[in-house]
């Protein structure tokens, strides 16, 4: 058997002029617009959330301070925030559809212990919009932070109390359990 060389075998399949083919002008330009349109896209989005940060935590300290929550509290709920922009916007839906029997710090309570801060504030202005009983402002609250997925659980509240003449304390229950 011949001595073979695993180096012969590769110059009959990649002749030392075949690379040549790959570094043309046209396969840099397209590599180099490739590279450049990737660092692009990692390197935008961090001086936009930068930017967007400092003026979320104004905007929700600014928020939080107009409904008449103390300046620590309000220091303690922006800082602690992911999205303190979306925090904001919850405290005040809430606070805005709802009467004076929920307080701004138990409003800011439950607003900081979801998971779907944004869709919080939704459902309960839906929920306590569609019912004109206003008694149950802090069950509802409480139901809407309980839900997993809060806007479809107020989609189930109105939709079923159109049709079906339960209290609305044993809709939220029976939109809560839902399997």
């Amino acid at each position: 058997m011949p001595n073979l060389n695993f180096s012969d075998f590769l110059y009959d399949k990649f002749p030392l002029s075949a690379p040549k083919k790959y570094f043309n002008k046209r396969w840099i330009s397209l590599a180099a617009i490739q590279l450049f349109s990737c660092s692009l896209l990692m390197a935008i989005p961090e001086v936009a959330t930068a930017q967007a940060n400092r003026k979320s935590f104004r905007i929700c300290s600014k928020d939080l301070l107009s409904l008449g929550l103390s300046e620590s509290e309000v220091a303690n709920a922006c800082g602690a925030a992911l999205k303190p922009r979306d925090l904001s916007r919850c405290v005040t839906k809430i606070y805005d559809n709802t009467t004076d029997e929920l307080p701004a710090e138990d409003i800011l309570f439950n607003c900081q212990r979801v998971r779907r801060v944004d869709e919080l504030g939704t459902c309960v202005k839906k929920i306590n919009k569609a019912f004109k009983n206003k008694s149950n402002e802090s069950a509802v609250l409480e139901n809407c932070r309980l839900s997993l997925l809060p806007e479809s659980f107020s989609s189930c509240v109105i939709g079923l109390s159109d049709n079906v003449g339960l209290s609305t304390e044993e809709l939220l229950a029976t939109c809560l359990n839902q399997s």
